[in-house]
């Protein structure tokens, strides 16, 4: 059976030091100092730690389950997940009942010893905790921009795009579309028959597709046509107005 080593960066990484090769080099070291040959190499580059969803990660599984690997090394622990949860699911549902052993190699730490597991899930607390308190500055961060009057998040609807500053502001060449259906309306016309004279005339929805009835009354119904930029954080809605984005 094989040494496994799995490596993987994303592009932020890759420009702070950490990319693939400084990984590699790390395990061939310790790989020296263990007296082992033969490592069978499975990479990730450019792909999130957030994700389960990796063709590397999804090899060594297999190969784990055919019973081809008996232990599995990484230059980090969160290098196989960010994820405390999934981090842990890994090791219990996937490696551990395949007899396979994890191994950090600049942490140094062996999961085949109750000291190596004890420092894993505390190593693993500590990082879930850093991620939480990111995502809540994060949260905040958007909030007060939400408050000020600006767009936090979420998609730019027709009739906007981003300035340099990622802020909305009309988009010259599609506000004539929605002020064309926000008038077709004042007129009296119904939600299909609106959708109608859009498809006839080839007008393209935002997303490049066909008008229908619900897709015109998602417009009508946006406040952001009325300049009122509306966020949602955690079930508490913020509501700012933005005068220079009516487009109505």
């Amino acid at each position: 059976m094989a040494i496994a080593a799995y490596v993987r960066v994303s592009t932020r990484e890759q420009a702070e030091g950490t990319g693939l090769e400084t990984q590699k080099q790390k395990i061939r070291e310790w790989a020296r100092l263990h007296d082992i040959d033969t490592i069978r190499l499975y990479e990730d580059p450019g792909v999130s730690g957030g994700t389960m969803d990796r063709e590397g990660l999804q090899r060594l599984l297999s190969d784990v389950e055919e019973g081809a690997v008996e232990t599995v090394v990484v230059y980090k622990a969160d290098r196989l997940s960010r994820s405390l949860k999934d981090l842990l699911t890994l090791l219990d549902n996937r490696l551990e009942p395949s007899g396979v052993r994890f191994v950090s190699v600049t942490e140094q730490f062996d999961t085949s010893t109750a000291s190596g597991r004890l420092f894993l899930q505390m190593l693993g607390s500590f990082s879930e905790f850093e991620r939480n308190v990111i995502t809540e500055r994060t949260t905040e961060g958007r909030r007060r921009k939400a408050e000020d009057g600006g767009h936090a998040c979420g998609e730019v609807p027709l009739g906007y795009r981003k300035d340099g500053e990622g802020e909305l502001e009309p988009d010259p060449e599609t506000v004539p579309i929605v002020q064309r259906i926000f008038q077709l309306r004042d007129e009296g016309e119904s939600l299909r028959s609106i959708a109608e004279r859009l498809n006839d005339d080839d007008v393209a929805t935002k997303s490049g597709g066909d008008w229908h009835a619900s897709t015109v009354k998602y417009v009508l119904d946006n406040p952001k046509y009325e300049g009122r930029l509306r966020h949602t954080f955690d079930g508490d809605t913020v509501e700012a107005m933005a005068q220079h984005l009516q487009i109505e």
